[in-house]
Order: C-alpha cells, then structure tokens, then sequence
C-alpha cells in the first residue's frame, strides 16, 4: 500500500510543477517593483496582454532596476511588453527603458509628449535615445480621454500634458455600496 501511495504523490507532484511554470491565471495581476525613488507597475489581465506603466532609474542603476521589473515579467510569463506607459520625465520613472528595451520587445511606447520641466539628462534622452526606441515599435502621445486598448480592461487617460479629462467617466459619482459603511475618522 505504501509504496503505491508513494508512486500517485509522485505523479501529483511532477504533474503540478509543469502547470505551475506556464501563465494560467484568469485574473489581473498587478505586479509593483520597486526602482528606489518611484515604482514600475506591470498590469497583466487574462488577455495576457501586458502594460507597464514607468520602467525604473538610468545611469549605474538602470540594470538593477530592469533586473526587478524582468523578474515581474518572468512571474507573469509574459513574453512582451505590450504598452509602457512613461509618466513623467524624471530619472526614476524613465532612466531603465533603454536597459528595459534590450531585454524584452515593446510595442507600444505612451507618453504625454515634450519634457514640461527641462533638466538635461531627461533632454538627451528625449532628443537622442526615446526616438530610437519607439522607432522600431508605435508611440502615442497621450491626450485626456485616450482609452488603451488592452483587451478586457477599460483604461483610460483622465490626465497628460498637464491637462485633465472635460467630462465625467461614465458612472462617476455615484454612490459607491462598496464604501457604505465608511465612517470619516
């Protein structure tokens, strides 16, 4: 009896680790990956489809933080990014993409256009590398009320280029049952 329980374990065993290394999720998953001084965050809903909204610092650091955000990858089993979204043109929000781009294809690369807060590391690479990276993929500038197509969410732009949505979200405002029994302290 005991050797055949043993021989079944076995079985489940090996049968369980192959499933556990491929992606079977059928939910969103939000990795956060922290760069030292802002986040990366990689969104991966059950399309598979992947967005990472900011992608680390440059310089020295550019590896370490592009070494976080692959590790995220790798959990999520995702092949490409789909979309990176750069927020904003500080080093810890843009510095890893060049790093980033070496190791995994993008396709799409989003930002709110030209540096509103000139500094000349976030001028060089504007001029010099950006172009270089979104040449070989498609680059949006971002406008409020843009939606991101990444299937199965609804992802909108309510902000860019200093600049907000003019019209509600359909269904803002409204009373949110979730938070009924929120008291204010």
């Amino acid at each position: 009896m005991r050797p055949s329980i043993l021989l079944v374990s076995a079985f489940a065993l090996s049968a369980a680790f192959p499933a556990a290394q491929t992606r079977t999720s059928k939910t969103l998953d939000i990795y956060v990956v922290y760069v030292e001084g802002g986040n990366a965050t990689l969104f991966v809903p059950p399309s598979d489809e992947a967005l990472l909204i900011d992608a680390g610092n440059g310089g020295a650091a550019a590896a370490r933080d592009v070494d976080r955000i692959m590790a995220a990858v790798k959990d999520a089993g995702v092949t490409q990014i789909d979309y990176v979204i750069i927020t904003h043109w500080h080093g810890d929000h843009f510095g890893g993409l060049a790093e980033l781009a070496t190791r995994i294809p993008i396709r799409h690369f989003i930002d709110h256009g030209p540096n509103v807060q000139p500094a000349a590391a976030a001028d060089e690479f504007l001029q010099k590398t950006y172009p270089e990276l979104y040449g070989k993929a498609k680059h949006t500038v971002a406008k409020p009320g843009d939606k991101i197509p990444v299937a199965g969410l609804d992802w909108r732009v309510v902000s860019a280029g200093g600049e907000v949505i003019k019209a509600a979200l359909p269904g803002a405002g409204r009373p949110n049952s979730r938070c009924s029994r929120f008291k204010p302290q």
